[in-house]
C-alpha cells in the first residue's frame, strides 16, 4: 500500500502541470479569474461543480469579448469606400445626399446587437435610403436578428429604403429562415457597396424630392 501511495503521488504530481498553471496566472485577468475559480471549486467543493462553473464563466467571457471586438459604425460620407474595400477606385460612386451607410464588422450577436440598435436609433432618421454593409459579418444569432428586425420595422414605418451589401451565407440563411429576408426584399441585397449606392441613386431619382423621409 505504501508503494501504491507513492506511485499515486508521483502520478498526481505529473498530472498537476503546475508549471503550466503558473504560466496561466500571467495571462489576462479575466482568464486568471476563471482559472482560480475552477481550481478553488475543485479543491473545496467538487470537480463536477467546478467544471460547470468553469464552462459558464468561459462562455460569458467569450460573449463579452465578441461584443468588444465587434464594431458597428456610421461610415462618414467621405470614407464610404476604404482603400482596401472590395471595389476598385473606378467602381466607387459618390454617396448621394439622403443616403447613409452603416457597417458591421465581427459577429452580429449579443452586445453587438445593442450597439447596432443604439447607433441606428440616433442616426439615419432623415435618410431616404440606408445601406447596411455586412461583408465582414460571418455570424448572426437570434439577438442580432431581433435588432435588425426592429430596425426594418422602424424604417418601413418611416418610409426609408434599406439596402444590404455583401451579406455572407450564414447571416443570409438566418434572414431567410426567419422570414425577415422577404420583408427586406431579395432585390435589396446587393453583392457590393458600389452596387448598393447605384441602387440607392436610382431609387432617389425615381421617388424625387417630394418623397423625402419625415423630419
Amino acid at each position: 500500500m505504501a508503494t501504491l501511495a507513492g506511485i499515486l503521488l508521483v502520478v498526481a504530481y505529473n498530472m498537476s502541470e503546475w508549471r503550466v498553471f503558473l504560466k496561466l496566472l500571467r495571462g489576462p485577468r479575466s482568464d486568471v479569474l476563471v482559472l482560480l475559480t475552477t481550481f478553488l471549486l475543485t479543491v473545496l467543493v467538487d470537480l463536477t461543480v467546478a467544471l460547470q462553473a468553469g464552462v459558464v464563466l468561459a462562455a460569458l467571457l467569450l460573449m463579452r469579448r465578441m461584443a468588444e471586438v465587434t464594431q458597428v459604425r456610421a461610415v462618414p460620407r467621405g470614407l464610404a469606400f476604404a482603400p482596401e474595400s472590395e471595389e476598385t477606385p473606378a467602381q466607387r460612386p459618390e454617396l448621394p445626399e439622403g443616403v447613409d451607410l452603416f457597417e458591421i464588422q465581427g459577429s452580429f450577436c449579443f452586445g453587438a446587437a445593442q450597439k447596432f440598435s443604439e447607433i441606428l436609433s440616433s442616426t439615419g432618421r432623415h435618410s431616404q435610403v440606408v445601406i447596411l454593409r455586412m461583408r465582414e459579418v460571418f455570424a448572426m444569432d437570434a439577438t442580432g436578428l431581433q435588432a435588425l428586425e426592429e430596425v426594418v420595422t422602424r424604417f418601413q414605418r418611416q418610409g426609408t429604403r434599406l439596402l444590404v451589401s455583401g451579406i455572407q451565407p450564414q447571416p443570409q440563411g438566418v434572414l431567410k429562415r426567419s422570414g425577415l429576408l422577404a420583408r427586406i426584399g431579395e432585390e435589396n441585397l446587393l453583392p457590393s457597396t458600389a452596387e448598393a449606392v447605384e441602387r440607392a441613386q436610382r431609387f432617389l431619382e425615381e421617388t424625387g424630392p417630394e418623397s423625402e423621409g419625415p423630419p
